[in-house]
């Protein structure tokens, strides 16, 4: 298995050999972990296919396949991305399903030494940089939903660092770059210093659903069709479980 980043998607799709046994997957860097386990998997039980990761913001892999790039299967961690490719008639009728949930977390790098307990205390003068993802990335998107909910996004404006994605922000945190960020919280997985100051409660998160759909760019359909099932089988769901992912909304108790 091969995982590439944004930047190396299109090279990716340029390289790829014609035939049936291979795909290329968008999906968002924040599923990297479930994905890893899920395409071992599918690679194993059918051998000889090749499963190629393209990680990176949904928003930006959305516009990629919009430009004409030829994934197989899209992931992503919002709806917004994939009605976009709707729109743009890219996903067949049926395709689409939801796969999990996930939530926000504040968190606070190593050396911040006052208490983030609550939204108002980032609008303390210790936290002098917040590192969030830029607005178009879902988690940016989010982040500011709830902030603005809180009635703190345009207070805590001037202080944001800007990040490419979620994973970018953990780093911004742990690298010492900013005191506080906001972030999913299966992202904290992946954390080397940084800790988690607080997860707003239930009633202030907003709806984060992660959605996925074969393409019509799909060079290879019956096979992209194996894989999104795939997606949402018992072993999946075991995956995004232990990674720290919600089931999808629909699936929750009340």
């Amino acid at each position: 298995m091969r995982t590439f980043g944004v930047a190396l998607a299109l090279a990716a799709i340029a390289a790829r050999p014609a035939g049936a046994e291979e795909l290329l997957v968008a999906a968002a860097v924040s599923l990297r972990e479930p994905l890893e386990a899920i395409v071992q998997r599918f690679e194993e039980g059918h051998p000889g296919t090749r499963v190629q990761l393209a990680l990176g913001a949904s928003s930006a892999l959305s516009a990629q396949a919009r430009a004409g790039a030829a994934f197989d299967v899209f992931l992503a961690a919002d709806e917004e991305s994939l009605d976009a490719l709707a729109a743009a008639g890219l996903v067949p009728a049926g395709s689409r399903k939801t796969i999990a949930g996930n939530r926000l977390v504040v968190i606070a790098s190593a050396d911040l030494r006052v208490r983030i307990e609550g939204a108002a205390d980032l609008q303390r003068p210790e936290v002098r940089r917040i590192a969030l993802a830029e607005r178009a990335v879902p988690v940016g998107h989010y982040a500011r939903e709830w902030l603005a909910r809180m009635e703190l996004l345009e207070t805590l404006a001037p202080r944001f660092v800007t990040t490419e994605h979620a994973r970018a922000t953990l780093a911004a945190v742990d690298a010492g770059n900013a005191e506080a960020g906001i972030v999913y919280a299966t992202d904290m997985k992946a954390a080397r210093s940084a800790r988690v100051a607080f997860t707003p409660p239930d009633a202030e998160q907003p709806r984060i659903v992660y959605v996925a759909a074969q393409l019509t760019s799909a060079r290879a359909p019956t096979l992209a069709g194996k894989f999104l099932a795939a997606l949402s089988d018992s072993a999946a769901r075991r995956d995004f479980e232990a990674a720290g992912f919600l089931p999808p909304p629909g699936d929750r108790a009340p």
